[in-house]
């Protein structure tokens, strides 16, 4: 019997080296854009992920304070309706984007709570105790 079940794991242990997942075809223009460039996008995900919504709403900010000083030029126009339109993408997006959970604190491995009863929750605690003397 032990040879058996010895003999079945070796010839499914030989069917799993043989097995190759077939790989679903690529483009070859999407392939070629996609090695070319790979590099300069994760130099820019890196360069961006330090942006916040505060950054980019002082960017705004800034843009329009830009085209207040240069109203009469025409850059001072373009720098006004981007400052705008950066204004209002950022405020909407600190709207819609996911808030992230708050991380549970942790010692040695154990979730620790580190909030403190509110004042209601202690007079009544207070109440509960003056009731049990």
């Amino acid at each position: 019997m032990p040879g058996e079940i010895h003999r079945q794991i070796e010839e499914l242990l030989d069917r799993l080296d043989d097995f190759i997942p077939e790989e679903k075809p690529r483009l070859g223009l999407q392939k070629w854009v996609g090695e070319k460039f790979s590099g300069v996008r994760f130099r820019l995900r890196g360069l961006f992920s330090h942006v916040s919504l505060g950054h980019l709403m002082a960017l705004s900010l800034v843009l329009v304070f830009f085209a207040f000083m240069f109203r009469s030029a025409s850059i001072g126009q373009y720098a006004l309706i981007a400052g705008l339109v950066l204004l209002g993408a950022t405020i909407a997006v600190s709207f819609f984007r996911n808030r992230r959970r708050s991380q549970e604190t942790r010692w040695r491995g154990q979730v620790i709570d580190l909030s403190r009863p509110g004042p209601l929750s202690r007079l009544q605690g207070w109440l509960r105790n003056r009731r049990g003397r």
